[in-house]
């Protein structure tokens, strides 16, 4: 799974765009700039996407510097393309107003020009298979059918495997923000899905006390 970083201050520039990510297959982490918080070079993605709506930075900025293999995607407004140049050192841009499908495939054609592809259609656990792109579950070779959104949590749980989230956020994430049901959706969703993909008795989604749930093993 290809990991892809948003240089962004505005919490709204990333909530619409990170579930169209997901989808596509791929790690969407949020990184803040100028925020006291320092690039970690360990943690460099495969893609950056710099969000340069508000302005194009002369100088090469930190996320830049600590992550020069990253390839890098900006998103800017259309007046300011004509700023750009070698020394933004750009993979491609995306004029603002992002769209889905647009930002998705602007990344997937960065990868393939670097002669990677999002091809993984599969995500793996213990004994449990998800086939996303043909909306199929298998637990220990026996197939599992799930509502679309038992599918849709689940795969978010797995794409942030042993990430703990809130029922609040599993809301937002996979419902939607404009859903405006309780967090007991998510309760019962879980209680669904754990019914059905652990009758072996493996244990895939964990309970956090007092915080919310995660996915419990690690993907192979």
């Amino acid at each position: 799974m290809f990991r892809l970083t948003v240089s962004t201050l505005d919490d709204e520039f990333i909530a619409p765009i990170q579930p169209a990510l997901e989808r596509a297959g791929l790690q969407v982490v949020h990184y803040m700039p100028g925020e006291g918080q320092e690039p970690d070079p360990a943690a460099a993605p495969d893609v950056l996407l710099l969000d340069w709506r508000h302005a194009v930075p002369v100088a090469r900025p930190a996320e830049v510097q600590a992550w020069p293999d990253a390839m890098r995607l900006a998103v800017l407004r259309p007046v300011d393309t004509h700023l750009l140049g070698p020394t933004q050192e750009l993979d491609d841009f995306i004029l603002a107003p992002v769209h889905d499908a647009e930002l998705v495939a602007r990344v997937q054609l960065v990868l393939w020009r670097h002669g990677r592809a999002l091809t993984r259609n599969t995500l793996e656990a213990g004994d449990l298979v998800v086939d996303t792109s043909n909306y199929q579950v298998f637990e220990g070779g026996r197939s599992i059918s799930l509502t679309f959104k038992e599918f849709e949590l689940l795969r978010f749980l797995m794409t942030h495997n042993q990430q703990v989230f809130t029922r609040e956020t599993l809301l937002n994430r996979v419902w939607g923000y404009n859903y405006y049901g309780g967090s007991r959706t998510v309760d019962v969703h879980i209680r669904r899905l754990r019914s059905k993909l652990e009758s072996s008795g493996r244990r895939y989604v964990e309970t956090v006390r007092n915080v919310g749930y995660r996915f419990a093993l690690p993907l192979r």
